[in-house]
């Protein structure tokens, strides 16, 4: 959900939903023009019936035919938008990442955000058959998307930005990279470490690419990434091949976000000598660009 308001986009205050979904068998490892469940997020797609109620140990926002209650560390996740009826509970692991800036640096810079690892269970329900998630991995993310919610200012610059998570027992890494803004940040989660990197630390080499018959526009689909610090030093191979598309359509101009899922192969090296590998774990990665166009 994005409650969201002004001139950028069209409507004075309001909620717009996004659902993105991938149903993918685990031996599918080929890039193909998959189907998949996504919409736009725009002044035409503004939710109805939009609640904020608060109670004294939690908060829920409701809107449309969705519900999200959160009641710290657990958030519950229920009703249906775009055909995806869902019935999940996510808890979180550990502290939240701030990667967009602290809270108390929202009056001064106009951006903050934060991303929470977490465990989901569950199910959903798409096309009358039910999915169930017994030990699934999650992300809560909240973030204020600058002021005046303007997305497309944040990301207007040419490279636009990866965020990519991946999850095994023994190891998760997160890792975000907005290079021509100089913007990095990673984390990896190892037994009870954690462990951050930042700017000058996180290098990211796309190694293939695909041409996408639905958009005709190519992109990455495998990649190196390292990650380097005094406590450790982090390479991953990432393989995706299975995608879904969303974008922000706004009084500016518009952005294009690719979702992909694949699998990450690599290990996290410590000082001490530990090595930690990372075999054939369960990757999710985005890429966005934002595409400025003025108002005719």
């Amino acid at each position: 959900m994005y409650h969201v308001g002004g001139k950028v986009w069209g409507i004075a205050d309001g909620i717009i939903q996004q659902t993105n979904l991938i149903i993918t068998p685990s031996d599918h490892r080929t890039i193909s023009n998959n189907e998949f469940v996504g919409n736009r997020i725009g002044p035409t797609d503004e939710s109805a019936n939009f609640q904020v109620v608060q109670e004294s140990d939690r908060v829920i926002w409701k809107t449309g035919n969705r519900r999200i209650t959160c009641r710290l560390p657990y958030w519950e996740l229920k009703g249906e938008h775009m055909g995806v009826d869902l019935d999940l509970t996510i808890g979180g692991i550990g502290d939240s990442i701030p990667y967009h800036g602290p809270w108390t640096d929202l009056p001064v810079k106009s951006l903050a955000g934060n991303e929470h690892l977490c465990w989901a269970s569950g199910s959903f329900t798409y096309q009358g058959k039910k999915y169930t998630l017994d030990e699934g991995w999650a992300v809560r993310e909240r973030t204020c998307l600058g002021k005046g919610w303007d997305v497309l200012t944040l990301l207007g610059h040419s490279t636009g930005y990866i965020w990519r998570w991946c999850f095994s027992e023994s190891v998760k890494v997160f890792c975000f990279a907005e290079p021509e803004a100089n913007h990095f940040l990673g984390r990896v989660w190892s037994g009870d470490q954690v462990l951050g990197y930042g700017p000058g630390q996180i290098t990211v080499e796309p190694l293939e690419r695909w041409k996408d018959p639905m958009t005709d526009v190519t992109i990455p689909i495998k990649w190196k990434i390292r990650m380097e610090s005094d406590a450790a030093n982090v390479e991953m191979n990432v393989a995706t091949w299975s995608r879904a598309l969303y974008g922000f359509h706004l009084a500016k101009g518009y952005t294009t976000h690719y979702c992909v899922l694949g699998r990450t192969n690599g290990s996290v090296v410590f000082s001490d000598g530990r090595n930690v590998p990372m075999d054939d774990c369960q990757t999710y990665f985005e890429t966005a660009k934002a595409t400025v166009l003025p108002k005719g």
